[in-house]
């Protein structure tokens, strides 16, 4: 009975740590968006965990572009293991005919880079700045 109290203690430790360690950085992204002007859901729809690779192809270098435009470099983080965040955008100055979506970067749970973009099948892609959507 004691080795039962004692693994439902560590779970439930380990749940409260999760839930409130994420949190804690679910506010700092969505105070990350809002510097650059965009308003979102307050919990994320999706998270994925990745690694920024150590060398860039077309798609990274390209990507890294949008970065750059929105005054970010994902350049410092290569190899680095990141988590994504997408959330849903509220404030999409214009009609896209979809969901737009907002994605957060972070690595060790600092912002590094982000997109504004939509799933359709004539979507598109572009950098964090609000006048990029006009």
């Amino acid at each position: 009975m004691l080795y039962f109290a004692a693994v439902v203690t560590i779970l439930l430790v380990t749940f409260a740590f999760v839930y409130f360690a994420s949190g804690e950085e679910n506010a700092g992204n969505i105070e990350f968006l809002q510097n650059y002007g965009w308003k979102v859901d307050k919990n994320a729809i999706e998270t994925e965990e990745f690694t920024i690779p150590e060398e860039f192809d077309r798609v990274y270098e390209s990507y890294n572009e949008l970065q750059k435009k929105a005054g970010l470099d994902l350049e410092p983080y290569k190899g680095k293991k990141a988590k994504r965040y997408t959330y849903t955008v509220k404030n999409y100055p214009r009609d896209t005919g979809g969901e737009v979506r907002a994605n957060v970067v972070t690595v060790d749970g600092k912002c590094v880079a982000g997109d504004i973009m939509t799933v359709s099948l004539d979507g598109f892609m572009h950098s964090l700045l609000f006048e990029d959507a006009r």
